[in-house]
Parts: C-alpha cells; structure tokens; sequence
C-alpha cells in the first residue's frame, strides 16, 4: 500500500514557516506576530511529527512588545544555518503597530550555536535595508546577502513590494553596498502585483530566488527565478507559479504560498508553506478561524525548476512519508510546571503572574487589572487551537469578593474579538457567584453577557466546544456530569477585525484571571486544561 502524510503537517496558527537541516533534525520556525515568547521553534525527524523545542525572543532585551498593536509584532521569520560557524540565525521583521507609521522598520537578526536552548539566542543585530520579509543567504564566497520586501517608487508599475538586496557585514548588519531592486512581481497590477517573502537559495551552480506573490488572499501562490550569479540576469521559470491552490477557489486548503524548500539526506526535497482551511463548502461563511497552518509538499526537480507536488493542488492527504494521527485528547494536569513549550501570553509581561507552588497540582494565576480587551499583558495562558471541532475545557475553584473579579475560560482571536466564559459575582447582587458567557460579534464586536447562578463554594468545569461553524460557551457544577451549554457564536467572528485594522493571527484557547483594571489579590486555581477531539480534522 502506498504511504501518504496528511496537511496540515503543524496545524492551527503557525503562518510563514522557514525551514532549515542540520544533519538528520530538521528545524521550523513560524511567525507568532504578538504573541509571546516569540517565533516558535519546532523540531522534527522525518518532516511529520514536530514538537516545540523553544522559542527565539524569549526577553525584553530582544523584543519588548508591550503595548503592541493586534497583529503587530513578529512575523515573517527566516531560520538558516551558517555551517561555517555552525551557527542558527533568525532574521526577522519586527513591527509595534501596523498601523499610522512614518517608515517601514528596520528588521534584525539574533543567533545561537545551540538551538535546543531557547536561552541562547542573542541580543539582536539590526541590518541598515528596511522591508519586511527579510531573508540571508551566506554564499559560498563567505558574502552575506539580506532581502527584504519594500516599495519600489522609481520603477513605474512595481505594485505594492518588490523584492531589495543587499550585502552585509553579519558582525553589525551594516550593508556593504548600495540596496538594488531585486525582482519586481511580473503579476498584473489587480492581481495584486506584490512580491515579498524571498529566500534565496544554490543549487547545481544556479542561484533561485523564491518569492510569495498576490498577496495574503486566495490568489496567494509561490514563483520561482534563477541566474547563474547573484547579480543576475535572471530568470523567470515557464511554469509559474509552482505553488497555487487559486484556480479552484472551492478547494477544502486555499491561499497557499511563502514557502520554503529543504533538501532530506537522501536527496529527496519538500516545501514546508502556509494555508487556510476556509472549509468551503462546509462552512457557508468560508472563515478560516485557525488563520494561517503550515503544510508540505514532496518536490521533484525537471529541466533545473522545482516542481511541487507533481504539478496538482495541495491536498489533506498527500503522497509519501507517513499518516501521523491526531491524539484524541490532550490533558495538561499542572504537575509543578507546564507540560509543554506551546503556552503564550499576550504581548511581554511586565512580571509573572503565575505560580505551581501556591497549592499543588494547581496552575495558580493572580489577576492583574488587564483585560483581555486592553493593548496589554492581562494574566493569561493560552494555546492555539490546532482543531477545527474540539472541546477545551478547565476546573476552576475561585472565591471572587467582588463584582470586578473574574476568572475563566476564552476563546480568543484579538483584543476586539474574544469570548469567555467565567466566574464572578452578579453586579447587581454580590452574594450571588454566577458563570458569566461573554460573547462579541458583529462588525462592531458588540458585547452580549448572561449570568448563571451556581453556588457559593466549590470548583467550576468551564467548556468551550469549538466546531466548524460556531462556539459553544459552557459549564458544569459538582454533580453534573455534562456541562451546560448557555452561549453560541459563529465562527466568522472568530476571524474578524474593525475598520481599519487586519488579523493575521488566528483563534487560541485560554484560561485567564483579571481584576478589571483593579489588582486582585483573590487566588484563581485551575485544576487542568484540557483539549479533547470530537470529530475528524480536515
């Protein structure tokens, strides 16, 4: 029989995945916008089961993103290693506010000699070229060469971004010579015309270049140049694009591109890239809710030009490798830690707000006065959902003495779209401990809250079951063996955003505590979190 793998190979919201070798371990990173720790590092074997060994920016003294705008941040990491040194470095773009700023930032690079210690990772260098998407490629002349993506203005009819290059010094990240124009995008200007996320590359004594071209949408594809030197000329291969889901917009996996290529150690290649799930046609409203995942795709080579996946659409179930099936459940009971590397909070912490001591067995959080809508750091944990049709869920044993108090479960997209529900005091009667579901929907995020009275004592089972379409808000007291389910959303507005604003992150799971702008001195403990599949997972 033969084998097959099934996409997403890193499911849920891990966009502009960048992939090195190192011997027989294969190293991924994604973006992780203003989530902290920043930029995940996964590790794997065999290309199929990856793990998250650490993450890149890990401290304030490599990236304080406090007060960072909603899908600011980190994003489109490059992950290479320079053999020479045997060194990892990560270059990447670094951006407070997507929004009302003056010039483009300027990206930068950290690196270490030991990947598996998160730790390690240095202080960043900052490169003089601005643009985002930056990339280095180390040539076998020991030169050092940065891309970025940046208006081409002097060149007419370039669209939004083109493609910049640039020799550096990898001590400061001073360029060396003058920036050039690389490549402009020879799409049609409506398409759009916009080039970026370019990784350059040397094979068979070709010089590639790989970019990411049409934007962030369904027409998103990836295309592919080559010259025999750096300086060029180059040129454009005949089967452009060699990545593209488009044109068959009903396709189950849509907007596929900013991919990046590794060679196995017997000669085999792959492309690692980002996708939707938008479930077309299952889903009516086509909403992506888990944004932006990381596939693969086998590539061969023909006439000296990548071919990916033999030239035919990405699919769930791809050919080769092998099937690594989801776990039905997964259960983090607290045992003096987290169980794993895959918690963030939002934006970098001002201090911990968490403790395993406290009581044992228990996650214990202390409730600072951020909100899950403030452009802050409240105190919460939160995972990524990896599932489309999955159950989080948590016990809680919280003693609030204040209508202000509140702990529970969320459901979170951006400060404007969350959901949660919690336990607090009814505000208009304080000896009354209810759950409270918070939903926000509609263009405008409005808010509709209910309370639900439980008793005065005792721990609290808090559910959200997510499925294709919709969330379900929910909850169970001692002596109910099913929760409850008081609250339903549709799952468009689990991937929305204001007027004026855009979302590249996608949904996550959490448990928070907050005092609503007031510390809170009162003790939330969770018992668990725990994910459990109720469905297939395409």
């Amino acid at each position: 029989m033969a084998s097959s793998f099934r996409n997403p190979i890193i499911p849920g919201f891990n966009p502009d995945p960048t992939i090195v070798r190192v011997g027989d371990d294969y190293f991924l990173a994604t973006s992780s916008f203003e989530w902290f720790p920043g930029t995940p590092v996964y590790h794997s074997k065999d290309l199929i089961k990856w793990n998250v060994i650490g993450h890149v920016y890990t401290r304030p003294s490599q990236l304080d993103m406090r007060g960072t705008a909603p899908s600011g941040g980190l994003f489109a990491n490059a992950l290479r290693y320079h053999e020479k040194t045997k060194t990892s470095v990560a270059v990447a773009f670094a951006h407070s506010s997507i929004l009302k700023t003056t010039k483009t930032p300027r990206s930068m690079f950290v690196h270490t000699t030991n990947i598996w210690d998160e730790n390690s990772w240095s202080d960043p260098t900052y490169v003089d070229q601005p643009g985002f998407d930056p990339d280095l490629f180390f040539d076998d002349d020991d030169k050092i060469y940065l891309t970025t993506a940046l208006g081409a203005p002097q060149i007419p009819d370039s669209g939004y971004f083109a493609i910049w290059i640039t020799e550096i010094d990898i001590e400061t990240g001073d360029s060396l010579v003058e920036s050039e124009v690389l490549h402009v995008s020879t799409l049609p200007l409506d398409t759009p015309r916009l080039a970026e996320g370019a990784h350059i590359f040397k094979k068979d004594g070709w010089y590639y270049c790989m970019t990411a071209e049409a934007g962030t949408g369904v027409q998103h594809r990836e295309m592919i140049m080559r010259a025999k030197s750096i300086k060029g000329p180059w040129e454009e291969n005949p089967n452009n694009p060699i990545l593209f889901n488009g044109r068959n917009t009903s396709l189950p996996i849509l907007a596929t591109g900013h991919g990046d290529l590794v060679e196995t150690p017997e000669g085999e290649w792959y492309m690692v890239f980002l996708g939707i799930r938008p479930q077309n046609p299952r889903n009516a409203s086509g909403v992506p809710q888990l944004n932006r995942e990381t596939f693969l795709a086998p590539v061969t080579w023909e006439d000296g030009w990548p071919v990916v996946n033999r030239g035919q659409p990405i699919t769930f179930e791809m050919p080769g490798l092998y099937n690594l099936a989801r776990p039905p459940l997964w259960r983090d009971e607290f045992n003096g830690n987290f169980a794993d590397k895959g918690y963030y909070t939002q934006r970098t912490p001002y201090k911990a707000f968490h403790s395993f001591g406290a009581r044992h067995g228990y996650l214990r959080l202390r409730g600072n006065p951020y909100m899950l809508s403030d452009r802050d750091t409240p105190a919460a944990f939160f995972r990524k959902q990896v599932d489309l049709e999955t159950v989080w869920s948590t016990e809680l044993d919280f003693q609030p003495t204040s209508p202000l108090h509140e702990a529970g479960a969320t459901v979170f997209l951006s400060i404007s779209y969350h959901n949660e529900i919690a336990v607090t005091l009814h505000p208009n009667d304080t000896s009354r401990r209810v759950v409270t579901a918070q939903t926000r929907t509609g263009p405008e995020a409005t808010l509709n809250q209910t309370y639900y009275d439980i008793p005065s004592t005792g721990s609290v089972r808090l559910f959200i079951k997510a499925e294709r379409d919709s969330y379900s808000l929910g909850y169970a007291v001692v002596g109910d063996e099913e929760p409850t389910y008081v609250a339903t959303l549709a799952s468009q507005w689990l991937q929305a955003f204001l007027p004026g604003w855009q979302v590249f992150t996608g949904a996550h799971f959490g448990v928070y505590s907050t005092g609503n702008s007031l510390p809170m001195l009162v003790p939330a403990d969770f018992a668990y979190v725990q994910t459990e599949l109720i469905a297939d997972v395409s």
